[in-house]
């Protein structure tokens, strides 16, 4: 085989055998926990967890290291894909067919959809008393718009109309400015074309797009973000100037710390591999030090800025339990097999008497008894954070324990949290919010508490209503889970292991520079499984990067040749 191929298979079978072994043993772990409720870690479901996952992890790396190997021969003499028309048109022409295909479902759920945290923000806005549990930014932003509304028109619901447009064009505009890069770095026109259906007729861009919540906004910010980062690698420029790339690199940046409070700890990550990139690396010292520059700066000039709309809203700050989620979750399920508490036969009643006391203060009132496996708000709302924060020394004591006398309680807990991220036939994160009586809970979330917004003068006013209820319709039923095979674009169980697929043939391409700008998936990921539970709005930053980046690592899969990196002073 081709030393210059996509694979080298001495060093490929080993790497996706042990990517193949660890996805079988996460898909079988998750589906054993689902069927029965509980896995008793003892050494005979061991043996058999890793042999199962050995002998299929094994053969289905292989499979997968053979198919890449012949793709790779086959496509090595394509040639580049051509240039027709200039970065700036190619971004109008994109922006404007992906907004002509989401206007329908803005029209149908006119003025937007206040979901999820909207009528808790809208609230902190009415009253004038803010917290930073949800981005202070984002919370102005809308205050501005329903402000904005009632002083131009009269009315605060033509002001979130207004929000929604805006929103709607930004995300179109991130996603409209990546296709304008496949173009400029001449990413074959076939890849091109099918990202450009994908950014116009993947529904949950419909919904996300027109949903009043900031995970909208840090979407595009992220990608905005990773876009440029790619960008700047692929063209290298000079370091010692400032380019359009730089400075949406700066912008991305910015607005993932001001649009969602994780956003900070996914930028750690980043600027802690361009500091090793920076120390270590032999080549291109400038770039590394002009790029950790740059991402320093937008960090802490997006926490400046934190602080100051802090300071000046007179702000409170947010309760930090939603950081506590996972030991919430664990503690919880150690009571309830462990505690003798008496609610599940399984009850050993074998806990000491001073870590039951511990938790009893920790997780008020018993809530303990409410634990769900898949989500952690029904414990989390009442838990009383003055024990972790005043009691840090006892509570760390106790956490230990019990991680030492119950690992596999631990681990389950970590499991059943996360099945819908790790396991692919995952179905409970379409579930996670219902509640048996209300509609719009399902994955994507469409549900209004008019009884909150009315009164504030928010109000449904669809222009489109057989459209609505048709969206509804798909929406509420989960029908996405009813489409052969495509539905693995849309659950997210899918994403992590092909992230993990894309860090593998990096590696074994030897494009090592390539993987920094995977780095804040990485450090999103981390925060994703220290989370609540599974939801659409928390993977949606995470779906719409993938595909740009695989388009724009080089060599990926032949889509980029090596021709390309060496004409890429084209700029379209």
């Amino acid at each position: 085989m081709n030393r210059e191929g996509l694979l080298c298979a001495k060093k490929g079978y080993p790497l996706y055998s042990l990517l193949g072994f660890l996805f079988v043993l996460f898909c079988k772990a998750e589906a054993d926990l689902a069927a029965c409720g509980n896995i008793v870690w003892n050494g005979s479901y061991l043996l058999e967890l890793l042999a199962v996952s050995l002998v299929a992890g094994i053969l289905l790396g292989c499979i997968l290291c053979f198919v890449s190997c012949r793709l790779s021969a086959r496509e090595r003499k394509q040639e580049c894909g051509q240039v027709f028309l200039g970065q700036g048109r190619v971004f109008w022409i994109a922006l404007a067919l992906i907004v002509l295909c989401w206007v329908p479902c803005y029209l149908a759920y006119y003025p937007a959809i206040c979901a999820y945290d909207t009528n808790v923000q809208t609230g902190q806005i009415v009253d004038g008393a803010y917290n930073d549990h949800h981005p202070i930014a984002h919370t102005l932003l809308v205050a501005g718009a329903m402000e904005a509304g009632e002083r131009l028109f009269g009315d605060v619901n033509t002001g979130i109309a207004l929000y929604a447009a805006l929103q709607m064009l930004f995300l179109a505009g991130a996603l409209a400015y990546g296709i304008s890069l496949l173009n400029r770095f001449r990413v074959r026109r076939v890849f091109r074309v099918l990202l450009l259906l994908y950014a116009m007729l993947f529904p949950f861009h419909w919904y996300m797009s027109i949903s009043v919540i900031k995970d909208t906004v840090f979407s595009a910010f992220f990608l905005l973000q990773v876009l440029s980062f790619y960008g700047i690698l692929r063209e290298g420029g000079n370091p010692r100037k400032i380019t359009g790339l730089d400075i949406s690199f700066f912008i991305g940046t910015l607005g993932m710390i001001l649009f969602r409070n994780n956003g900070k700890y996914a930028m750690m990550v980043l600027l802690f591999f361009l500091f090793l990139a920076l120390w270590k690396g032999k080549q291109c010292r400038r770039l590394w030090g002009r790029m950790f520059l740059n991402a320093m700066v937008a960090f802490l000039a997006g926490n400046l800025l934190l602080t100051a709309l802090f300071r000046v809203t007179n702000a409170e700050q947010g309760d930090r339990r939603e950081m506590l989620s996972m030991p919430i979750q664990q503690m919880a399920r150690c009571m309830l097999y462990h505690g003798g508490i008496g609610v599940l036969p399984e009850d050993d009643a074998t806990m000491e008497e001073q870590d039951k006391a511990l938790i009893n203060d920790f997780l008020l009132d018993e809530s303990y008894r409410e634990y769900r496996p898949d989500i952690s708000d029904p414990v989390k709302r009442h838990t009383n954070t003055y024990v972790p924060r005043y009691r840090t020394e006892e509570f760390v004591t106790t956490y230990l324990n019990l991680l030492a006398e119950y690992p596999g309680d631990y681990i389950n807990a970590v499991l059943a949290v996360n099945a819908g991220y790790l396991f692919p036939g995952d179905t409970t994160h379409a579930v996670i919010n219902e509640n048996g009586v209300d509609k719009g809970l399902g994955y994507v979330q469409t549900r209004w508490v008019d009884a909150e917004l009315n009164p504030r003068g928010i109000y449904k006013d669809s222009k489109w209503e057989l459209l609505h209820e048709k969206l509804e319709d798909w929406a509420d039923r989960n029908a996405y889970l009813d489409i052969p095979v495509l539905k693995y674009m849309f659950v997210p169980g899918s994403y992590l292991w092909l992230y993990l697929l894309l860090a593998c043939i990096l590696i074994l391409q030897k494009r090592y520079r390539m993987l920094l700008p995977l780095s804040p998936v990485l450090g999103y990921y981390i925060t994703l499984f220290l989370g609540p539970t599974v939801q659409l709005r928390y993977l949606y930053p995470l779906m719409i990067v993938l595909p740009f980046a695989v388009l724009l690592s080089p060599g990926q899969s032949g889509l980029v040749q090596k021709e390309c990196d060496e004409k890429d002073s084209v700029k379209g």
